[in-house]
């Protein structure tokens, strides 16, 4: 058992340097944003650097931050424009040449979300002010961020991203199914169809990223926690022979979808490694997304088999959506490497 996780951690290790060089090479770190998308790929990048000291990815970093910093970081209605959020409290330690614009940047996020965010009457927070609908990708948009820059500034942060969770996952919930839609109509009540993949890896990642941060004896820690150990013991059982999980979660024809199985594979190795679910009898499920999600990294170094940007729609809508290399998949996978390489 040792010799295999010494053996997995080291091939995490070169892939992250792998996939994060190759990025690092193709985009200039100026024409990448803080929007959603970019950001996710920046934390991998960051939370990189933990595995792997690249000199070439932080000074990537540091041209990235330099550049946002200096031109102040967007925040607005939409839930997207709050992603800077997800480096804390890593950003300030990996370079504290930052720390005043980083700490402003913070508080900036925090006051938004906390006095002008968008939300309806029953204290939803809605994704955007152009689509004011309730979306499940709000979920890791507020509550994953608000357990990163709430701790680091020393605010109140639990109450409203516990609350944010139950309120999605209560509305959003497939059916009798124990999985969850991409939106529902705020007003309208209009669903989209099918359990999407990536919906639900945006659930499990952030349960994952908040339970450590919160009281083992508290009830909303205990509530919680069965969530994502329900929800983790009815996803394993439709992980394919590949490895893998299919964009729609229940349906044989879907496609195979790399970010969502990424996200699925680091929810699952955080757990682990906390002691929220068992060590054995995920290892398997662990080792098979492993195996293949390593495929998915191409000769240049790319992460492909990711979904493209994706709207609320029906389930044949989901499964013809084409898949390549996308800013979202190339952060849930070295995310899921990290994970790996620090067992």
């Amino acid at each position: 058992m040792a010799k295999r996780n010494k053996d997995q951690s080291s091939e995490a290790r070169a892939l992250i340097r792998t996939v994060s060089e190759s990025f690092c090479e193709r985009y200039r770190p100026e024409s990448q944003s803080t929007d959603w998308g970019q950001s996710l790929a920046m934390y991998g990048l960051l939370r990189g650097l933990s595995a792997d000291d690249n000199p070439k990815v932080r000074a990537y970093l540091r041209r990235w931050l330099a550049f946002h910093l200096a031109e102040q970081v967007p925040v607005h209605y939409f839930c997207g424009s709050w992603s800077f959020a997800l480096l804390y409290p890593d950003v300030i330690r990996e370079f504290p040449e930052f720390r005043m614009q980083l700490e402003e940047t913070a508080l900036r996020i925090y006051e938004f979300m906390r006095d002008k965010a968008l939300r309806n009457g029953e204290g939803f927070l809605l994704h955007n002010i152009d689509l004011p609908h309730i979306y499940i990708d709000t979920v890791y948009y507020s509550s994953a961020l608000l357990a990163k820059i709430g701790p680091f500034l020393g605010v109140d942060w639990e109450d409203e991203a516990v609350k944010q969770i139950v309120l999605h996952l209560n509305r959003l919930q497939d059916g009798d199914k124990p999985f969850f839609i991409h939106c529902e109509e705020n007003h309208g009540g209009k669903r989209s169809e099918g359990s999407w993949a990536r919906g639900n890896g945006w659930v499990m990642m952030t349960l994952a990223e908040i339970l450590p941060l919160l009281d083992k004896k508290s009830v909303r820690y205990k509530n919680l926690l069965i969530i994502f150990q329900q929800l983790a013991s009815e996803i394993v059982k439709l992980q394919t022979k590949n490895g893998l999980w299919r964009t729609i979660l229940d349906d044989k024809t879907s496609y195979e979808e790399v970010s969502a199985s990424a996200m699925f594979l680091f929810a699952f190795v955080r757990a682990r490694k906390m002691g929220l679910i068992g060590h054995v009898e995920h290892i398997n499920h662990i080792e098979k997304a492993t195996r293949t999600l390593i495929t998915s990294v191409d000769k240049s170094g790319r992460v492909l088999g990711v979904s493209e940007g994706t709207w609320p729609g029906t389930i044949e809508y989901y499964k013809s959506l084409s898949t390549g290399e996308w800013w979202w998949g190339t952060g849930a996978f070295l995310l899921a490497m990290v994970e790996l390489a620090s067992e």
